[in-house]
């Protein structure tokens, strides 16, 4: 859905998050917790807030990369150097059943804010610390950015062309994945706490989780010992599994299976090669396929890539075309899944966004709010949730504890 209908109650309505991290991994998270139904309010420093309000596509002074993860929350600023400042985030994590943060280890207990500080305020909390390289070991103290976490944790090693250097994915793996992976964290707590169980801390380290990423690759090596290679498009443990080039310029990714080799070897007019020794199964094709790849090859490039797409599709082979993003908001199919929605933003208007993924039967999932202004909503929370009085608000904006 676009947005979540007025009075429908989310799967986490009733909970509030206190949002104190930046950037990516635990804006994502806490934005995934706001479209659950969540209660999210961001707290950002009053010297300039999150960086990323800063970083392009810029519309109107306004940052894409800031909505992409901020919406459906509310924001308040606060100076957490300053002993009000401080105090107004101890109030409202009081009031709270989850804080996320992603200062450096050993930055929220110097500030005041960290886990046994805040515990003593609510036993019930969920705090969640985001972190490179996590709150223990030897690299505790290093910073974490996704590049260098798709270096480190072994994706850049086996992301590129076969025989070619690494390569760095676009997308923000590592943030992305850590910042899903934080927001199953927190929920597991949550029903452990609603289980009779108090709150509780929760250590995510970028690293940890693109090792857990490695999944089936990294068992591999487990289990043989052999470092995986570079392979581009292919997959090592399944032939043929690549993106095919075609005579109009265009790429198709294939995938058949076993049971559909023969039948995907006559489509194309080489119906010989399913007899053949050396291909007739894919353990065979994995250790032939150097000789295979080239027919393949060869063949597909005989029709343009919508021909094969008819035909493979026609006969139940997994195949598809290799998207650019305008192909791919245009496809039928994403609209249909109802993948982009929007909101409207107080000095933008009307603008798209992409929706979360859940379709749930019964609690609804969907943006809310905009991203929030820069602390836009600091006096309604001082006031109406904390009960601060106007000349306190003032004052403390006068001092510059907000």
């Amino acid at each position: 859905m676009a947005a979540t209908e007025p009075g429908q109650a989310g799967i986490l309505a009733g909970i509030r998050v206190v949002d104190l991290s930046r950037t990516f991994a635990g804006p994502l998270c806490a934005m995934i917790l706001a479209e659950l139904g969540a209660e999210v309010i961001k707290v950002e420093d009053p010297g300039g807030g999150d960086e990323t309000r800063t970083w392009p596509p810029q519309i109107d002074g306004q940052s894409g990369y800031y909505h992409a993860l901020n919406r459906s929350k509310r924001g308040i600023t606060a100076n957490f150097k300053h002993p009000d400042g401080l105090r107004i985030v101890h109030d409202l994590i009081a009031r709270s059943d989850v804080v996320v943060e992603n200062f450096t280890p050993g930055v929220a207990d110097r500030l005041g804010l960290g886990y046994a500080q805040l515990r003593a305020l609510n036993p019930r909390l969920i705090y969640c610390s985001i972190s490179g390289f996590g709150q223990t070991g030897p690299y505790r103290t290093r910073k974490g950015y996704d590049p260098i976490l798709q270096a480190m944790g072994g994706l850049m090693s086996v992301t590129g062309e076969k025989g070619g250097g690494p390569l760095k994915t676009m997308l923000p793996v590592a943030d992305t994945s850590t910042g899903v992976f934080a927001c199953l964290g927190i929920l597991g707590a949550l029903f452990a706490r609603e289980r009779g169980g108090g709150g509780q801390y929760l250590d995510m380290a970028m690293l940890d989780v693109m090792v857990t990423m490695l999944t089936t690759v990294g068992t591999a090596f487990l289990y043989t010992g052999a470092v995986p290679q570079r392979a581009g498009t292919e997959n090592p443990a399944r032939v043929p599994s690549a993106a095919y080039l075609c005579r109009d310029g265009e790429f198709v990714q294939l995938v058949p299976n076993q049971r559909q080799w023969p039948l995907f070897c006559a489509i194309i007019g080489l119906p010989a090669l399913a007899d053949d020794p050396r291909f007739d199964t894919n353990l065979r094709r994995i250790e032939h396929q150097d000789a295979l790849q080239p027919l393949l090859r060869d063949r597909l490039r005989e029709r343009d890539s919508t021909e094969w797409l008819d035909l493979f599709l026609e006969h139940g082979i997994p195949s598809g075309p290799i998207y650019t993003l305008d192909r791919l908001f245009a496809d039928p199919q994403v609209a249909a899944r109802e993948m982009v929605g929007g909101f409207d933003h107080p000095l933008l208007g009307a603008m798209p966004a992409i929706n979360l993924p859940f379709k749930f039967s019964a609690t609804p999932v969907g943006i809310t709010s905009p991203p929030p202004l820069y602390g836009e909503h600091t006096e309604d929370i001082l006031k109406g949730d904390l009960g601060y009085s106007a000349e306190e608000v003032a004052r403390l904006r006068r001092e510059g504890a907000i």
